[in-house]
């Protein structure tokens, strides 16, 4: 088994937590934690857009960051940066 594939604590692979931490961190911050391009997409709304296989689900990285922290989708993993609040992101 790879690494990529070892299943978190979450219920997540390693490589989906990696890419949702990944895309909070653009959607908050505007930096990158690697070129995208490394993931086998163009952006890494694309990557988790292929995971999560939601078809309401919206293209930009933050409007997708937004729907994914409504949707619970971050409730089950835990990173530096989700000190963000599901209000706070509303307001």
């Amino acid at each position: 088994m790879k690494l990529a594939e070892t299943t978190m604590e979450s219920g997540f692979s390693f490589q989906e937590e990696l890419l949702l931490q990944a895309l909070e961190r653009q959607a908050l911050t505007g930096r990158l934690m690697v070129n995208p391009h490394v993931t086998g997409f163009s952006s890494f709304a694309k990557a988790v857009l292929n995971f999560i296989k939601d078809k309401k689900a919206p293209k930009t990285c933050k409007n997708l960051y937004k729907y994914l922290l409504n949707n619970g989708y971050y409730d089950k993993i835990e990173t530096r940066l989700n000190t963000h609040t599901k209000e706070k992101d509303n307001e």
